[in-house]
């Protein structure tokens, strides 16, 4: 409407000026609109809508309380709407319906029935986000769908211990800050039952020969390889993403500010706010 009305101002006033006038005049006035375009408010996005389960079956990350206090951080700093559940029953067709985004965080074992896997499915497949962090690979290892998509079931771990992290892709917004390729830190690294690099677009690997996997007191026989081992990566599923981290077992980590802009951007990416 203001365009409207400076648009018939300026025509009147050109009848009145001489050309050269008129031309300077007209030349202002659209820089005055181009200036006023520049900083209207542009329209707000709507705000993300975020459900965490932290269901257990089995093992139960004593981390737990620490990683959802730094979630429910990481939403009050960016204005995201998050809930945090255990209870299996929020996950039907209207409540996911409402929401971009779905974490599962440190989930272990068989914790949905199948009416609530059907709507995960279609909610992914329809254009939602799926989030693992640390321990989806110990979660629902006989969902085939969510197995397939995923890319890999845990099969075991050596004791926390130091580890060189490569940062593969460092154009992602799980790792765009990272200010080097190499990240060092403690952990808990996991071994899958398969190498999902064909499957998957791997984000961060581990160099295998930068920590002693053979040194493992709870998997015996438990061997380490040579090379890059898979340890976050992403999915595109249908009009949906998922994405797994296996990053996040001392709590230590839940206070360092490396791994919190990691799952921050990890938000944003597998809810479909950044590419």
């Amino acid at each position: 409407m203001l365009t409207y009305l400076i648009e018939i101002f300026i025509m009147k006033q050109a009848n009145h000026l001489p050309e050269y006038r008129n031309n300077c005049f007209i030349t202002c006035i659209l820089l005055l609109l181009i200036a006023m375009a520049a900083c209207a408010p542009q329209p707000e996005r709507e705000r993300m809508n975020i459900i965490v389960t932290t269901q257990t079956e089995g093992f139960r990350h004593s981390n737990i309380p620490v990683a959802v206090k730094a979630l429910k951080n990481l939403a009050i700093e960016n204005n995201w709407q998050l809930f945090h559940t255990e209870e299996p029953h929020y996950f039907k067709k209207e409540n996911l319906d409402t929401l971009d985004l779905i974490i599962f965080l440190q989930t272990t074992g068989n914790i949905f029935e199948d009416e609530q896997k059907q709507a995960i499915e279609k909610f992914v497949e329809e254009g939602g986000g799926l989030l693992t962090i640390h321990s989806g690979t110990v979660t629902e290892n006989d969902w085939k769908w969510y197995i397939d998509n995923l890319g890999a079931v845990f099969i075991g771990h050596p004791p926390v211990q130091e580890g060189r992290l490569i940062i593969e892709d460092r154009n992602h917004p799980s790792t765009v800050f990272f200010p080097d390729s190499i990240w060092v830190i403690e952990d808990e690294w996991y071994f899958f039952d398969r190498n999902p690099r064909q499957d998957v677009h791997v984000v961060i690997s581990i160099d295998k020969m930068s920590n002693d996997a053979d040194n493992n007191k709870w998997f015996d026989g438990l061997e380490q390889g040579l090379g890059h081992h898979p340890l976050v990566w992403y999915k595109h599923v249908g009009q949906g993403r998922i994405f797994q981290t296996a990053l996040g077992h001392p709590e230590e980590l839940y206070s360092d500010h490396l791994f919190i802009k990691h799952l921050e951007g990890a938000i944003f990416w597998t809810a479909g706010y950044k590419d």
